[in-house]
């Protein structure tokens, strides 16, 4: 009986997920908001070849669709863990700055001091939230009203230098997940999912498991995740 359930989840996951695809995510990324980006070149067309100690200025935007700032803070030790001692771009520490802090680069300079580096990378993401009516079909066994909830995640990143504040590089990578819901929380087994970019989709049996911020939390990493990629790329990692 339990792996026949189970098998029905699986299923009612899987063809929900199909009769939504269609619709697809209409793209709405919104526009990079990091302050630095003027006149930075795109990182594509440089080399990071010398070995070089940054440190990682996280800007939290005020009124976006973000997660929780210890979300944010998660993602940038993210960053920084995948930047380590022996590579050509480490990353020796992070700190997480409001974008709304005045005269920023006298702002990054100063959180940017005990680090005693040259450069820091200064990422700043901005979202954007989409939400639709949408009938849910689960194979043959039944249909549910509910909502589509389509979050965006643009974040970029600007190599900056502490003493010229001149902006050397920047990155934009983009990241986007989406949950489908029923109107009422007991829908078993229609459970609520969220499904990260295009990738698997992750379950959520109940609200208890299911607390505000989650999706923006996916999007967000998932933006993230195509920034490392993007930077180890350029360095040949």
């Amino acid at each position: 009986m339990k792996n026949a359930t189970i098998n029905r989840i699986a299923l009612a996951v899987g063809l929900s997920l199909l009769m939504t695809a269609c619709a697809g995510f209409p793209g709405a990324y919104p526009p990079p908001a990091n302050p630095f980006l003027s006149g930075a070149t795109p990182l594509q067309n440089i080399t990071l070849a010398q070995p070089t100690k940054v440190g990682l200025v996280w800007l939290v935007p005020a009124g976006s669709a973000v997660p929780s700032q210890e979300a944010q803070r998660k993602l940038a030790e993210k960053i920084k863990a995948q930047f380590t001692a022996g590579k050509r771009l480490e990353i020796i520490g992070t700190t997480l700055l409001p974008a709304s802090s005045g005269d920023l680069l006298s702002a990054i300079r100063k959180v940017s001091a005990p680090l005693n580096v040259p450069q820091v990378l200064v990422v700043m993401p901005n979202g954007i939230e989409v939400v639709s009516p949408e009938w849910l079909y689960y194979s043959d066994r039944g249909r549910a009203i509910g909502t589509r909830t389509d979050i965006f995640m643009t974040v970029s990143l600007v190599g900056l230098d502490l003493a010229s504040g001149k902006s050397l590089f920047a990155v934009v990578a983009n990241g986007e997940a989406r949950l489908l819901a029923t109107d009422y929380e007991d829908a078993r087994p229609f459970y609520p999912l969220i499904s990260p970019g295009y990738t698997d989709a992750f379950i959520y049996p109940d609200a208890a498991t299911f607390p505000p911020g989650v999706v923006q939390a996916v999007a967000l990493e998932d933006a993230v995740n195509g920034l490392i990629y993007e930077l180890g790329k350029a360095l040949g990692i």
